[in-house]
């Protein structure tokens, strides 16, 4: 599935696509910035509150930052539905993700699709394996 990039900046293209994460009988759709250099898919605490989730009832672990900095992240595994496909996903929450966007890391979806950038055409194409 072919997912155009979008602009987050005046002339700035990124490749942030939708997912719905399903909480409370319903899918709850969200953007993310699909970052190859993260393990983790980190999202804002205030995601795990539209989805009605206590997220420190997660598995707490640190996660080093592109900084150097270590944060806490609290790990769940959630109903998603990305690229036509659903599946279960590890998904982390953090109050000290110090990025304006939710992050879609390896775990979960880099082996589910092989995920292509192509920042000339900007566009990404996510192929469920």
């Amino acid at each position: 599935m072919m997912h155009p990039y979008r602009e987050v900046f005046k002339g700035f293209f990124a490749p942030i696509v939708n997912l719905e994460i399903w909480t409370g009988g319903r899918w709850v759709e969200l953007d993310a910035y699909i970052d190859s250099g993260a393990t983790f898919s980190i999202f804002h605490t205030d995601v795990a509150t539209i989805l009605g989730l206590s997220y420190r009832n997660g598995r707490k672990t640190m996660i080093r930052v592109g900084d150097g900095k270590l944060i806490p992240v609290y790990l769940h595994k959630l109903p998603i539905q990305f690229s036509g496909y659903k599946f279960t996903a590890v998904i982390g929450f953090s109050e000290s993700l110090g990025v304006g966007f939710n992050l879609l890391g390896r775990v979960d979806f880099f082996n589910r699709f092989r995920i292509c950038f192509n920042d000339k055409e900007r566009v990404v194409d996510t192929t469920y394996l």
